[in-house]
């Protein structure tokens, strides 16, 4: 093919055609030069990092190869965790990661994957300072770029901090894996250093929001927008903020990202973009709803429904105002989508399903109804209904008897109705996508870190039913009344302040009215909680919603390590892990052992090339 044959040869770069082609690498043209970027002593300086084309070829090349770190992720952060199980089908190596008993020679906890990617990631930072210097890159080129591909390698340390807690930080672009054996070049160090080394050089980056619309990375190929390709720097910034235990720093990174559309606007975008909108022009677009009043068998499974969200395409509405960071697997190309093969009974070598404490969790939830009393001044009135929370139903499902983990799957099993047969689609169709971050994880964070910071209720009310809702005397009454100094934190100081005032006397209609919580969009029963403690009992309630809604995208192991950590209490995942393997029908010994593990903060895997 002449455009593969010019890739390889360079002879194209100076061309858009050849940006848009190289994005291509998401979905499989793979120019050898961008898959395997080497160290500056191996690569031909006349043939690489010779103007902004090069350099994007550099970028999009390292993203190509941190799509093949996928199932790890996956199975570090879900597996080790509660809320993911093996299956009959599991080899012993799934098992030990799930009963933590992982011996060295465990092949799915080889870190060289993700230090390949780091080392090219340490080659095209020093390069991209290079081309500044003889100016082959735009002050503003070269930003964006750096900015990215650091945050990419401190995203990536990250990962491996908290599953290994001792590891080798590399910044030396001339480094090769083999060198890092060496542990008198590179000695090891702890998780909390690590977190300080990973905040002290992601501050210092100089472009922390995204590609500017206009730029050559900001485009759409195939359908896809690349907008989600790229890590979100801030919601990074913010997580490590959160390890590091400075949550008003946190709480300003994640509110940065929550109104990425600036302070002014009156579009569909400004008021439902990263906000858990209700979306008033079709509020049941990305919730949990009916066809009929009350009734349980009339769930909603179609394009409007909180399910949808695993299915639709990039280009839509609402992908685009729930959807932070995404990564393709396209059918023509690879690398192949790991998902398929890990999760679907149907095509697939279904290797890890839902584990019995995550559907016990789902089936412990209840749903609520509304009805209006009929004056300007009654509440609304919550009658308990559905005894179960539907996110469970579009989480996983039975297939052929089994229970199988769905969110990875819409794009390629038939799941549309509550009828469908969980066959393929097309069995030789192989696509879906990799789920990294979304408005429910970025409202998840900022209440975690708002709750430690002190504000215990704004926290509240973005995980039960909104801003509006939890500021207002009387909640739900009608749009009738002034509210001018209702529904709103305009009391707080920054990044506290939500205003999400919806009245009529005088008019209001706030950035923020439209918020109606993770459990309103999942139409569930606010949380009660015991008067006492409230910073330990939200955050409890905080973790518990995270099962709930951000089931196996990657979240539940490093959220279950880092709050065991800050509240040095180990039995917070130790009884955790115990209750999800007794439940899975290991012997209580075999549980005790890992529960004992756990409690000795023995959190960590073995490291070994």
């Amino acid at each position: 093919m002449k455009l593969l044959y010019m890739c390889r040869h360079g002879q194209i770069s100076r061309s858009l055609f050849f940006l848009l082609n190289v994005l291509l690498i998401f979905t499989g043209i793979s120019c050898k030069k961008m898959f395997d970027i080497k160290p500056q002593s191996q690569v031909d300086q006349s043939q690489a990092y010779r103007n902004v084309y090069d350099a994007d070829a550099a970028v999009i090349g390292i993203y190509g190869k941190v799509m093949k770190v996928a199932k790890q992720y996956v199975l570090w952060n879900e597996l080790r965790g509660d809320l993911m199980d093996i299956t009959f089908n599991s080899d012993p190596y799934l098992r030990q990661l799930s009963e933590q008993n992982v011996t060295s020679n465990n092949p799915y906890i080889n870190p060289q994957p993700f230090y390949d990617v780091i080392l090219n990631c340490n080659d095209a930072l020093k390069n991209f300072k290079i081309m500044l210097q003889q100016n082959k890159l735009k002050t503003d080129e070269f930003a964006q770029r750096y900015s990215d591909i650091g945050a990419i390698r401190s995203w990536l340390y990250l990962q491996l901090g908290v599953h290994f807690g001792n590891i080798p930080y590399v910044t030396d672009p001339l480094a090769q894996v083999s060198d890092l054996h060496d542990s008198s070049k590179f000695p090891m160090i702890p998780l909390s250093q690590l977190i300080d080394s990973l905040v002290k050089f992601t501050e210092t980056l100089p472009f922390l929001e995204n590609y500017p619309s206009g730029t050559n990375l900001q485009t759409t190929v195939d359908g896809y927008p690349t907008s989600k390709f790229f890590i979100n720097k801030n919601m990074l910034l913010g997580d490590l903020y959160l390890w590091q235990g400075q949550y008003n720093k946190a709480a300003v990174s994640f509110r940065k990202v929550m109104d990425i559309n600036g302070p002014v606007g009156n579009d569909a975008l400004w008021y439902n973009q990263y906000k858990i909108s209700n979306n008033a022009s079709n509020p049941a677009t990305s919730s949990i709803n009916y066809s009929r009043a009350q009734d349980f068998s009339s769930l909603n499974y179609g394009p409007v429904s909180w399910r949808n969200l695993f299915e639709r395409p990039a280009t839509d509405n609402d992908f685009n105002w729930e959807w932070i960071w995404v990564l393709p697997f396209d059918k023509n190309f690879p690398p192949a989508d790991p998902f398929i093969d890990l999760f679907s009974i149907n095509g697939g070598s279904y290797l890890v399903r839902p584990s019995q404490q995550a559907i016990d969790n789902w089936n412990s939830q209840t749903q609520v109804f509304t009805f209006t009393a009929g004056t300007s001044t009654a509440p609304v009135v919550f009658g308990d209904n559905f005894p179960f929370d539907s996110r469970g139903v579009f989480t996983y499902r039975y297939i052929n008897g089994q229970p199988v983990i769905m969110k990875y799957l819409y794009n390629y099993l038939n799941a549309s109705t509550a009828a469908a047969d969980g066959l393929p689609l097309n069995v030789l169709v192989e696509q879906g996508k990799w789920f990294l971050a979304r408005a429910a994880t970025l409202h998840l964070h900022f209440a975690e870190a708002a709750n430690r910071a002190g504000y215990p209720k704004v926290a509240y009310a973005l995980v039960n039913r909104g801003i509006g809702f939890t500021y207002d005397p009387v909640p739900g009454g009608t749009t009738g009344r002034d509210v001018t100094n209702i529904q709103n934190t305009n009391f707080l100081p920054d990044p506290y302040k939500f205003d999400a005032r919806n009245g009529d006397a005088p008019p209001y209609r706030n950035s923020w009215y439209r918020n109606f919580g993770i459990r309103g969009r999942a139409n569930l029963k606010v949380v009660t909680l015991p008067a006492t403690d409230s910073v330990t009992n939200v955050e409890n309630m905080i973790l518990d919603e995270d099962a709930l809604e951000l089931a196996y995208e990657g979240e539940r192991w490093p959220d279950l390590l880092r709050i065991a950590i800050r509240r040095n209490d180990p039995a917070f995942i130790a009884d955790k892990i115990y209750n999800k393997l007794i439940k899975s029908g290991l012997s209580a010994g075999a549980a005790g052992q890992a529960r004992s593990k756990l409690m000795a903060r023995d959190w960590f895997l073995p490291f070994k090339w």
